[in-house]
């Protein structure tokens, strides 16, 4: 056993099994021993609300200017000192951050809360003799565990952080950030198994964590199971596409063992005999009144493979040209130079035309199986799979390739969109409010993309369309139920945005795209209060680090790593991502320089050797593939002093504006009808029926 461990093993012995979250930085008013504003100093007031105002604007010498005169006026003041204290982290100073923070402790030696912020400041100030001094607690702590076991790592000490790591997820099983740096040590000491197992674990609890699959891919290679490297890296490729490494890797993959790709290729072959495209039940009764919509399944693509589900028409749009068939039959779609030609699978060409081509059926039950379709790229879901869908298929040309279009009727595509949205177990009250916003949002954006032929994507873009596979009996109900309903604003359908989580407040839709609208305004969760003004940085990131009782995390049905969530992400890949080296240079800092009443960050400023770029909006998600905007961000430095990871702590997921759906699923649960909980999300609309 080495010194680190004889040294606070003795902290171990006791078993007491503590909740992570009481091991969090739960520093709120029950921790504070005073008041950040006394009702009998004007001048507490007065310094806090610049500090705070200053700070939601980026202004962080403003805001520690603020605080340090609070500190002034009265030393022993423990919310400023704390507010210091984060801003400081914020900043990267974390000398003076260890110095607030030590003053804090050596005042209470007991409080556990300001021994986990001192431990967090040193590990990420790069000071492993401050973790170790203050990991010395009273009890076992699965947070101060985590940072030792990181400082142990960084000190190359494999052997402790190990140790340490497994005893802090002993205590506290959910953290997917140590999962992750458990697989890291692994391989170090070359236990590939257990870091595949590691990885795996970091995997499952945040299928967020990306930063697993390269050295998930490693460990699968050391232990030649290259069938599971393989597939993983054909997944890695299409999430990440911006990593050269990634491809790089799947190019030599490919080069020294061909016989994969050849398997691969086999096995679509014989998907394509097998497959069998379903026949659904269409809507009939007043189907000529369902307007139609075109969905862009797949740009840029050199030829496509399909398989009919009836007879069928494949034509030129506009044109004369046209051939038929029996169901069954496998088409190969391709575009030739100024041409798209359609071939049997021997190669033969049945038709070509310079115009579009549509493959359409009489019977509107009818389905077709595209093969191999690409989705989700660019997001850790992606990849590809056989999909079916009701409806007709338009090909496209483009100078840049082939498009496929899906036009189908209104209705028959939201069977297919709410449970790819949301999953069909959920609530009968969630699913047809996630009926009434996709139909609303669908009206409200026909012709969005016209110019690239079509009206939707069949991603979080536009709405999630998976196709017929994903269609179930309760959807369907769902949808049935309330045909033809859509929100409205002065006459006109809304932009029903929704997402995945809100983290606890919506945000406003002027904050996240810059365009005000009365029926997108930032509101709390039901159970949580609207807020008169901004939270103090410290009280910003505690709120972050605890999970306050809301419907948007019902244990049900709302992740654990959506509510709240932990991201690590190297300087380099965010370097990498945003292609900074010719204009930004080796990243610096990177600052929220405005944020929003919910806590979320509006613009960032990233500062290089080079220059600088601010990031605003939606647009900061692409920093990492961060979940959503609302996070505070805190660099991890290296020996040098440089910035080696940026930690973002954050909460919620996706943009954040109208309605968080695993919200929804909590306000139904809790018996609220779907239009009660429209009405929450979408406030001052009218429910119409269109049809």
């Amino acid at each position: 056993m080495s010194q680190i461990i004889e040294k606070t093993f003795p902290l171990f012995q006791r078993q007491r099994h503590l909740l992570f979250a009481v091991s969090l930085l739960l520093i709120g008013s029950a921790t504070l021993k005073k008041p950040l504003i006394s009702e009998a100093n004007i001048d507490y007031r007065n310094f806090s609300e610049i500090g705070v105002s200053s700070y939601y604007q980026g202004d962080y010498q403003g805001s520690i200017q603020a605080f340090q005169r609070i500190l002034q006026l009265d030393p022993e003041n423990e919310p400023a000192r704390l507010n210091l204290a984060q801003l400081m982290k914020e900043n990267g100073n974390y000398q003076e951050a260890i110095a607030y923070l030590t003053d804090l402790t050596a005042k209470h030696p007991t409080e556990n809360a300001y021994r986990l912020a001192l431990m967090e400041a040193a590990h990420l100030g790069g000071r492993p003799d401050l973790v170790l001094q203050y990991a010395r607690l009273a009890e076992p702590d699965p947070e101060a565990l985590f940072w030792l076991g990181l400082s142990c790592m960084d000190s190359n000490n494999y052997d402790d952080a190990q140790f340490f790591l497994k005893k802090s997820l002993a205590l506290q099983d959910f953290n997917p950030i140590a999962y992750y740096f458990l697989g890291q040590v692994s391989l170090k000491i070359s236990q590939y198994e257990q870091a595949e197992a590691n990885f795996k674990k970091a995997i499952s609890q945040d299928h967020n964590l990306t930063i697993c699959f390269a050295p998930l891919i490693e460990s699968y290679l050391a232990q030649e199971k290259y069938q599971s490297a393989y597939n993983l890296l054909l997944k890695a490729e299409s999430a990440l596409p911006w990593n050269r490494t990634i491809a790089a890797e799947l190019k030599e993959f490919n080069s020294l063992r061909p016989e994969f790709e050849g398997k691969k290729q086999a096995a679509s072959a014989e998907r394509r005999k097998i497959a069998t495209p379903p026949t659904v039940a269409a809507i009939m009764e007043g189907r000529e009144l369902i307007p139609e919509v075109r969905i862009g399944l797949m740009e840029k693509i050199k030829h496509l493979y399909l398989k009919t589900g009836a007879k069928f028409r494949f034509a030129e749009r506009n044109g004369s040209k046209a051939i038929t068939g029996e169901a069954n039959t496998v088409l190969v779609v391709r575009q030739n130079g100024t041409q798209l030609e359609v071939c049997n699978e021997d190669g033969v060409t049945l038709i070509r035309s310079s115009k579009p081509l549509l493959l359409s059926y009489q019977d509107p039950g009818a389905t077709s199986i595209l093969f191999d379709a690409q989705h989700g790229k660019g997001y850790f879901w992606a990849g590809r799979q056989d999909r079916c869908y009701r409806g007709s298929l338009e090909f496209l040309r483009f100078n840049q390739g082939l498009t496929v279009v899906n036009r189908v009727n209104v209705e028959e595509y939201l069977y297919a969109v709410v449970p790819s949205e949301v999953p069909s177990r959920w609530p009968k009250a969630v699913l047809e409010a996630q009926a009434v916003a996709a139909r609303t949002y669908t009206f409200a954006n026909l012709g969005r993309f016209a110019p690239r032929g079509f009206d939707l994507l069949p991603t979080v873009a536009s709405q999630v369309y998976n196709g017929v596979s994903s269609e179930t009996k309760s959807v369907t109900e769902a949808v049935d139920s309330t045909r033809g309903l859509i929100l409205t604003y002065n006459s006109k359908p809304i932009g029903a945005f929704y997402y995945d989580n809100c983290g606890g407040y919506t945000e406003s839709s002027k904050n996240v795209w810059g365009f005000p609208n009365p029926y997108l305004q930032a509101v709390p969760d039901k159970l949580l209060p609207d807020r008169n003004g901004f939270l103090a940085p410290a009280d910003l990131y505690t709120w972050l680090k605890s999970r306050p009782e809301a419907y948007s995390n019902h244990p049900k049905y709302s992740a654990r790593s959506a509510y709240r969530w932990s991201h690590w992400v190297s300087r380099e890949e965010i370097e990498t991502r945003l292609k900074l080296s010719a204009t930004v240079g080796d990243i610096l800092s990177l600052s929220v320089i405005e944020r929003t009443i919910s806590g979320r960050a509006f613009k960032v400023l990233i500062k290089g050797t080079k220059g600088q770029r601010i990031l605003k909006g939606d647009a900061i998600r692409s920093l990492g593939g961060l979940r959503s905007n609302l996070f505070i961000v805190q660099p991890k430095l290296d020996r040098d002093g440089l910035p080696e990871y940026f930690v973002f702590i954050g909460g919620g997921w996706g943009h954040g504006v109208g309605m968080a759906q695993s919200g929804a699923a909590g306000m139904a649960v809790a018996g609220y009808s779907h239009a009660e909980i429209l009405a929450h999300y979408y406030q001052e609309t009218q429910l119409i029926k269109k049809y």
